[in-house]
């Protein structure tokens, strides 16, 4: 895949992340400014540790712990959906190379994405699927 198509596909997860935060969280955005906001102070600390977790290349460790919350958490379904689309969008930054290095793809990002609004009870409409 040539570096014009990577940097198209990372665009377009980044725009339909940021389109989900509006129209499933009823949130506005700003450009530069941060793409979810907490309501839950443990959800603010998992994110931080997902991050963290990221960061440190344990991105299929983070991944399962996430999907485990998801299933257990008391959160109601925006919270839920919130800390998704967070993951997704900050594991959707990193280069390739961190990515096959971590053993993860972006087409693994657009499936869990979906798989984990899925579990948090809302879905991706239909125009913007991205698989």
């Amino acid at each position: 895949m040539y570096y014009y198509e990577k940097d198209y596909i990372m665009r377009l997860i980044h725009g339909v992340a940021r389109i989900l935060a509006r129209i499933l969280l009823a949130r506005e955005m700003e450009e530069e400014g941060e793409l979810i906001v907490f309501r839950e102070q443990e959800a603010k600390e998992k994110n931080d540790l997902f991050r963290r977790m990221i960061d440190e290349g344990q991105v299929n460790a983070a991944e399962e712990r996430l999907f485990d919350l998801l299933e257990t958490a008391g959160w109601d379904d925006r919270e839920k959906a919130s800390l998704a689309i967070a993951f997704y969008d900050y594991l959707n930054e990193k280069d390739d190379a961190f990515l096959a290095e971590a053993d993860f793809s972006r087409e693994e990002i657009i499936r869990g994405m979906d798989d984990a609004l899925r579990i948090a009870g809302m879905e991706i409409p239909e125009y913007l699927r991205l698989d």
